[in-house]
């Protein structure tokens, strides 16, 4: 009885624990496959939601070289030789770029040249292995032509870019007159140079804490924020192109003498001196009668960006390979202040402009004129704070450009959210920063609906008092507020206008917003902004170089509204209006260019290797057209012995 009562006792656990096991095992069977389908569940709603936020706040998502068409087998020796060109060290394969707003490819390889000769070389391989050539600076360009190509733009070759920030000199000559830059040298570096002369540099952008590069400013005419000077523009250049017989072609229009051996080398270590400029060059290093120009307040647009005038250079949007430039230094103000000035309707904004800021003609301009609207202070105090203070605890330059560019690098990722993680985070750790405007200037922004940063100095000439004279007889007339900033509000006010089109990005993705941007020019006498269904609006940011009448346009619209229509209509309504555009940023792969335009580059560039479908251009071999086009005639014209064509 007793051994039966223990055999049972036994069987009975044996069944228990076998049920348990069973038990145990479906459970994790069950689980398992909740685990499995929760995963598969959460993978389709993140690729579901990435791809609703890549088609709505940015215009580009993830590429490949080529869309997968098979190498040549001339493309396939393309990396070793160009490797035993360059060395190692300076190239990489296969390598995703993202531009800063628009654009995201992949470069069958990107290429640092260290030497002129070297950048020379590579271009002829590159002709040789029939591949398209993107010439590129710092990528901070904002419309999608610094960086290659996706799928959709249908090349016809694989895209090596040549990144020229390796050459990176900055001489002055004639006395600090002028400064001759290599085509990787940046425009923040050039003010340092010419402050150390005690003079200013030829353009202050927007982007300038990212340092972008000299060369693309004159590849895209970049005009800035220095009213007196006027864009970027110089006919004192090297530079090279290819010719209809796809051989690289060296211009030498830089005014400096010397065999092209020793100029490379004088260049290469910084060694150019005054003994090397060649007194006879007569060719302009800035576009000398703009502020004249800026002046006349007539129907005419101040700059755009499908201007056909001036050598080939300047706005050829990567159409040449720009390997140094000369550029103009300007007189320095002996004294200057930083004026915030706040008005209650954008009439009055323009008719202080008129009566104040151009009234006393070319000699009596502003260093600086800017606008801001109060949509563009809102954006930038719920989303730009971050950076404003990273600007002041980073500075302007080489390590803000770096930690830009691992956001680049990672929104590149082909991984669900990379494109917007960095943005989000930014928007969520805004409030955690203190405000970056001067409390008196942020309670401006609350009670006026416009702005104007206007920044006046003297330059010998009495300009600053009379300046000051026309704004106190404007002020006892009309409705504004004027705030003179102190010293050390001045560069917080720079910095808040810097960080606009960042912070816009930022804000769309954090609010989960569609947003697009637009630059454009207005005639110089246009008073009005172009009418826009404020129904269908949720933010829209107009923030300009308010003396040239070129303005960004940043509008974020509300849920259910086409975006891409809305954009559209802003696009005609900017051209019936007598507008041109894009005023600065260049055409990239986002807008059309006029027909001008596309012939010009398409005449310096007759077998389209660079840069292809650049301004609505075609993107394959010969525009689609073999043997049509002819070489393009360099038009400069100066005593010099400089201005002249070579074989490379």
């Amino acid at each position: 009885s007793t051994s039966f009562h223990l055999q049972s006792t036994q069987t009975s656990c044996m069944t228990f624990a076998t049920a348990s096991r069973l038990r145990l095992a479906a459970s994790r069977r069950i689980s398992l496959a909740a685990w499995t389908g929760a995963s598969i569940g959460f993978g389709y709603w993140a690729a579901k939601k990435d791809s609703e936020q890549s088609a709505r706040s940015l215009p580009s998502g993830w590429r490949a070289c080529c869309d997968g068409r098979p190498l040549t087998e001339a493309q396939m020796r393309l990396r070793s030789q160009l490797t035993e060109v360059v060395g190692s060290a300076n190239i990489q394969s296969n390598v995703s770029q993202r531009g800063s707003r628009l654009g995201n490819g992949e470069a069958f390889a990107v290429i640092q040249p260290s030497t002129l000769q070297q950048a020379l070389d590579v271009l002829q391989l590159c002709v040789d292995a029939d591949v398209c050539i993107l010439p590129q600076g710092a990528n901070t360009g904002l419309t999608g032509g610094s960086v290659p190509r996706g799928a959709d733009a249908q090349l016809d070759r694989p895209t090596v870019v040549i990144n020229m920030m390796k050459l990176n000199k900055i001489m002055p000559i004639d006395n600090g007159n002028r400064l001759v830059c290599l085509a990787g040298a940046g425009i923040h570096s050039a003010l340092q140079k010419a402050a150390e002369l005690n003079r200013e540099s030829h353009s202050v952008l927007g982007s300038i804490f990212l340092n972008p590069t000299t060369a693309a400013g004159v590849a895209f005419g970049s005009g800035g924020t220095q009213i007196r000077k006027g864009p970027a523009y110089t006919e004192r250049l090297l530079y090279a192109k290819v010719n209809a017989d796809g051989k690289v072609e060296l211009v030498n229009t830089l005014g400096l003498r010397g065999t092209q051996q020793s100029l490379f080398k004088k260049l290469e270590e910084g060694t150019i001196s005054q003994d090397d400029v060649d007194l006879t060059c007569c060719l302009p290093a800035s576009q000398t009668t703009y502020k004249s120009e800026v002046c006349e307040l007539d129907g005419h647009v101040s700059r755009y960006n499908a201007n056909t005038a001036g050598s080939d250079p300047n706005r050829s949007e990567g159409k040449v390979l720009i390997l140094a430039t000369v550029h103009d230094t300007f007189p320095k103000a002996t004294k200057a202040d930083m004026l915030w000035v706040s008005c209650g309707d954008f009439l009055t904004a323009q008719k202080l402009k008129a009566e104040v800021c151009l009234k006393g003609g070319a000699g009596d301009l502003p260093t600086s004129l800017e606008y801001m609207d109060k949509d563009s202070c809102i954006a930038v105090d719920e989303a730009g704070r971050v950076l404003c203070w990273m600007i002041q605890l980073l500075g302007l330059g080489e390590r803000l450009k770096f930690l830009w560019d691992v956001k680049l690098k990672f929104e590149a990722l082909p991984i669900p959210f990379a494109n917007v993680v960095a943005d989000t985070m930014l928007y969520y750790l805004n409030n955690l920063c203190p405000a970056t405007l001067p409390a008196p200037i942020m309670e401006l922004t609350k009670k006026y609906e416009h702005h104007l940063l206007i920044s006046v100095g003297e330059y010998g000439n009495g300009q600053y008092e009379r300046t000051f004279e026309r704004l106190a007889a404007f002020e006892k007339e009309h409705p504004v507020h004027v705030h003179k900033c102190t010293a050390s509000e001045t560069p917080w006010v720079n910095y808040f206008r810097f960080a606009t089109a960042p912070a816009f990005r930022t804000w769309c993705i954090g609010k989960g917003l569609e947003g697009v941007s637009v630059d454009y020019a207005l005639p110089k006498n246009e008073q009005h902004a172009p009418p826009m269904d404020p129904q269908t609006v949720a933010l829209r940011m107009r923030y300009s170089h308010f003396g040239c009448n070129v303005v960004h346009e940043d509008v974020a619209f509300q849920k259910g509204v086409d975006a891409h229509a809305a954009k559209m209509a802003l696009k005609h309504t900017v051209e019936d209006m007598g507008g041109a555009l894009p005023a600065e940023h260049g055409h990239g792969t986002e807008y059309v260019a006029s027909v001008a335009a596309r012939e010009r580059w398409k005449a310096m560039d007759p077998l389209n290797v660079f840069n292809p479908g650049v301004g609505g251009l075609p993107a394959s071999k010969y525009y689609g057209q073999p043997g049509t086009f002819v070489q393009h005639e360099h038009t400069s014209a100066c005593a010099c012995s400089h201005g002249a064509h070579a074989n490379a």
